[in-house]
């Protein structure tokens, strides 16, 4: 069965006495609502909504860029082309003059194109097109920027709210002993470490875009990358919720938690109840049952050459 977020908050209300004969006062709904989506913000960064947890395989790449519906790190009026065939097939118009449009070609690795008007004697309209000009060092910014796009690896992926890893992948049929975890480092951090350092490091450019950046020399050979991610958790008053029980008991008590601090009714003895009712429930989902847990073992990923298969842990057992 399912509940819907309503009757999530319907439920919280009541147990804080916010909501005689479950008819919230006017205005709990509206704070209570956003409070719950801030709970469900929280619990999905924590990695407790494990509904939310997927994954994307992606081609090897030390740039690589996650976007959802909007790409914003492409640039408003950046333009990108393959060729000068693509480039000059691209109809020009006044209002790319007035944006201040540039374009660079993959095929011309140095050169920046920008729209110029053109009128003849005998015209009577301002025609368009494309000004190429060498580009020298210092480079402009917002050309280096588009230089370092063009280079990206990019994937389209549907709200993405976290990155928990990233792991090297064979591409072939060899044997699992060959995938390796990446470490996360700060970005602050990330150019402390050598070019074959097993690292990464992220940055959200907007919300669901994402940059990635991993070292140039972390892999050899036919490899690519498993990003292990949450997705966003989007509601509304009417979304059901079609989740196990427990995690429908945990919203409730951590609703009703907040609720009471934002409308004071309970006493301190029964804040403090409330309170360590909500750690029990995040500690029980939290915490996998003895038969659940998932052994692992540091020489599992770092023995040596990755020799090490799952058999023959599971053999030294």
């Amino acid at each position: 069965m399912s509940t819907t977020v309503r009757e999530v908050i319907v439920e919280a209300a009541t147990r804080v006495n916010l909501c005689p004969q479950r008819n919230p006062y006017p205005g709990v709904v509206e704070n209570a609502f956003r409070l719950l989506k801030g709970i469900i913000s929280k619990y999905n960064n924590d990695n407790l909504l494990v509904w939310t947890q997927n994954s994307v395989i992606v081609p090897k790449s030390n740039l690589i860029h996650i976007y959802d519906e909007s790409d914003y790190l492409k640039g408003e009026h950046n333009l990108y082309f393959v060729n000068t065939d693509k480039l000059n097939a691209y109809e020009l118009t006044e209002e790319d003059y007035k944006n201040d449009v540039w374009a660079i070609v993959e095929e011309q690795p140095n050169t920046l194109y920008k729209v110029m008007p053109v009128r003849t004697e005998m015209a009577v309209e301002i025609t368009y097109t494309w000004y190429g000009t060498p580009v020298q060092e210092p480079y402009p910014q917002r050309y280096q920027e588009m230089k370092r796009y063009e280079a990206m690896t990019h994937v389209q992926v549907r709200d993405v709210a976290k990155i928990n890893s990233i792991y090297v992948i064979n591409n072939t049929n060899e044997q699992y002993r060959e995938h390796y975890k990446l470490d996360f480092v700060n970005h602050t951090d990330y150019d402390k470490f050598s070019n074959t350092s097993r690292v990464y490091t992220y940055t959200p450019k907007s919300e669901g875009e994402w940059l990635i950046e991993l070292k140039p020399y972390i892999y050899s050979g036919a490899h690519r990358l498993k990003i292990n991610y949450n997705e966003a958790f989007d509601i509304d008053l009417n979304t059901d919720l079609y989740i196990p029980d427990n995690y429908v008991e945990l919203l409730i008590v951590a609703l009703a938690h907040k609720l009471a601090l934002m409308y004071p009714r309970l006493d301190e003895a029964q804040m403090n109840r409330l309170q360590q009712e909500v750690q029990v429930l995040v500690d029980n989902i939290r915490t996998p049952r003895s038969e659940d847990r998932l052994l692992l073992r540091n020489d599992y990923f770092y023995d040596g050459d990755y020799t090490l298969s799952q058999y023959d842990l599971l053999s030294r057992i």
